[in-house]
């Protein structure tokens, strides 16, 4: 049966499945509760800024390349002199986020960029919204009968939360992670580029825009290799839906990244010296619910709140992208499933502003979740559900 914008896939659950799954929700929430209020010996849930060391090392390069430098010579001399890691090629970022930055006019111009797209990202994940609510022109007058339903004595209630509710908190919520494009020089990070075109993408394809929500994707891939994963979910989506010219499009972008990214080796190669110091820990740090709430926490607001209320963020989001499932929804909920499943395993304790990249889709889980918890409770309590 197709969703409506009235309810969710917990709808169709049967009373006991209901109510486990609402007994799971409460075990998830005392768990992830347990996790952020132990004490920490590596420090990562500690609010620190999205990379403090790295933004004053990107900011370093992009001055560099300004005053006319080329970008591997820069990031050459600032990883050495502040003493990076350098032996792995992926302690080498790619050329393209400092060299456009650093092409431009001032500094001020690239973080004016990055605010206008999460500006557009903000309006275009408001209308994807409004137009899956089937309210036209996105009117909350314009409410269908299936958004409707009568109590014991006739009266018409809201099955729901009211029109352009979803919409409006999703917008509001996505100012936490957007904050931190317009907050001091952490602009020139190119994962929170590549969060927001992330963002961009999934909403375009929530418009319709398959061509636009590839270029997105693409884009975001060039600023940031973590943006694959997406990249790649994209693409088996495509195949699913027996997209032609989208998996195409796919496909020329990935091999242009793929010849791109094979010259940015070739060049750190010829950068690596033979006492080049190499990262004490492996990448698969296997850092689990601590990591993962971790990474969560790369949201303005949770940043100043305690570690507890990031953990209960986390599982209401989840809740509210597990019953979404329109194309939209399985999009957002499946990107950020993967996501969060990699963080689980790879990635080490300073690498939590990897959190970027899915930061603007939990707010998307969070505007669901009172239409989730709703469908969920009647069904668990027998209560009328929307037709």
């Amino acid at each position: 049966m197709r969703q409506s914008a009235c309810t969710t896939g917990y709808a169709r659950l049967t009373p006991p499945q209901a109510r486990v799954v609402l007994a799971l929700i409460a075990l998830a929430i005392a768990l992830g509760t347990a996790v952020a209020l132990a004490p920490t010996p590596g420090g990562s849930l500690a609010p620190h800024a999205a990379g403090a060391g790295d933004v004053a090392l990107y900011r370093a390069e992009v001055d560099r390349i300004h005053n006319g430098e080329g970008y591997y010579q820069a990031a050459a001399a600032e990883l050495t002199a502040r003493g990076y890691p350098t032996r792995s090629v992926f302690n080498w970022r790619t050329p393209l986020p400092m060299w456009l930055l650093g092409k431009l006019p001032t500094a001020g111009w690239g973080r004016a960029l990055l605010g206008a797209m999460s500006l557009a990202l903000v309006l275009m994940a408001f209308e994807a919204l409004a137009r899956e609510e089937k309210y036209p022109g996105g009117s909350a007058l314009a409410q269908p009968p299936s958004a409707v339903a009568s109590d014991l004595h006739g009266r018409k209630r809201l099955c729901h939360p009211p029109p352009l509710f979803c919409p409006a908190v999703c917008a509001l919520l996505l100012t936490g992670p957007l904050q931190l494009t317009i907050l001091g020089d952490v602009f020139v990070m190119p994962v929170l580029w590549a969060g927001v075109l992330i963002g961009l993408s999934v909403c375009a394809y929530g418009l319709g825009r398959s061509g636009w929500g590839v270029a997105f994707g693409l884009a975001a891939l060039f600023f940031r290799e973590l943006a694959l994963p997406y990249c790649l979910l994209c693409v088996a989506l495509a195949w699913r839906q027996a997209e032609r010219t989208e998996r195409a499009a796919w496909t020329l972008g990935l091999l242009a990244w793929l010849l791109f990214f094979v010259l940015h080796c070739w060049h750190v190669a010829e950068l690596i010296g033979v006492g080049a110091r190499a990262h004490r820990l492996s990448w698969i740090h296997c850092g689990g619910a601590e990591f993962v709430i971790a990474t969560t926490r790369m949201n303005a607001y949770l940043l100043v709140l305690p570690p507890w209320v990031t953990a209960l963020y986390l599982v209401v989001a989840m809740v509210g992208l597990g019953g979404w499932s329109t194309p939209l929804g399985t999009r957002i909920g499946l990107s950020t499933c993967l996501y969060l499943a990699a963080f689980a395993v790879v990635g080490q304790s300073f690498n939590q502003y990897w959190g970027l990249l899915v930061a603007p889709l939990l707010c998307f889980g969070i505007a669901r979740f009172p239409a989730a918890l709703g469908d969920l409770w009647r069904a668990a309590f027998r209560r009328p559900v929307c037709a």
